[in-house]
């Protein structure tokens, strides 16, 4: 190996063996020049400097994919690892069925600390459940007593009371049909005392006078009317007025009050 250098300070050649590297104001000069010559030795057992080893591209190539890859080289394989899965038998699980506790895994103890935020948040979200279930509850509560309520009622309205085992048509069903079994709920208190009217003033009033007579035109009793004894008097007298001018009828309803039953489309 050779290293020859000109520059103004001179020449240096040297056989193995490098020389003091130059000053640091050396590279400012342009004549700087350093040849480098390889000769082999004639001993064969004596080796002088060698060279440096240049590494191929696909070496280097092979090396930087290896350095960014995270996977084993194909000749190198990991020893297997040791599974560990504990299945239970259908027998263990139905004797812990209930044991709970012990179902748990063993390892439930290490699991850390939650967070305040996560057990606030649950709280929250379990007294909303709460009073959403409550609500639920409180609705389909309501919504029972409302449909007892009507059920209740339209079994009050309906005057024929059903037997088990009574044969029925549809047309026993019909307002015509349950009419006449209407039974009129006597009244507990003096309509014309609470309305404040003078009953001899009311002989056009069609509806007042069918609730005081019968179907066929009769005065209906004091005791179905509960009136007190002036009032009933009274009422007899304009009933008996009405009728014997003509303007109601004795042995039916006053034709304005059954105009519904002959001719419906008018309702």
């Amino acid at each position: 190996m050779k290293i020859a250098r000109n520059s103004k300070w001179g020449s240096r050649q040297g056989r193995g063996k490098c020389s003091a590297p130059p000053p640091p104001h050396f590279a400012q000069h342009q004549d700087f020049a350093i040849t480098i010559s390889w000769k082999p030795s004639s001993k064969p057992n004596q080796f002088a400097a060698m060279p440096p080893l240049v590494p191929s591209p696909l070496a280097v190539r092979g090396l930087s994919i290896r350095a960014f890859s995270t996977s084993a080289p194909a000749s190198y394989r990991a020893p297997p690892r040791e599974t560990h899965h504990h299945r239970p038998s259908s027998s263990s699980s139905l004797l812990s069925i209930n044991n709970p506790v012990s179902s748990r895994p063993a390892n439930s103890g290490s699991r850390s600390a939650p967070a305040p935020g996560d057990v606030a948040s649950g709280m929250m979200n379990r007294l909303r459940f709460d009073a959403q279930r409550s609500l639920r509850n409180k609705q389909a509560h309501l919504d029972m007593l409302r449909n007892q309520k009507n059920s209740n009622d339209y079994l009050k309205q309906m005057p024929r009371r059903w037997d088990a085992g009574d044969v029925y048509s549809p047309h026993d069903m019909s307002p015509v049909e349950m009419q006449k079994w209407r039974k009129r709920s006597p009244r507990s208190g003096d309509v014309i005392d609470a309305l404040g009217i003078r009953p001899l003033d009311m002989y056009k009033n069609f509806s007042l006078i069918q609730e005081f007579t019968s179907t066929s035109g009769q005065i209906t009793h004091s005791s179905g009317t509960s009136l007190r004894p002036v009032n009933q008097r009274k009422i007899a007298k304009m009933i008996r007025r009405v009728q014997g001018m003509g303007l109601y009828p004795t042995i039916h309803a006053h034709p304005e009050m059954i105009r519904d039953s002959f001719f419906p489309e008018r309702r």
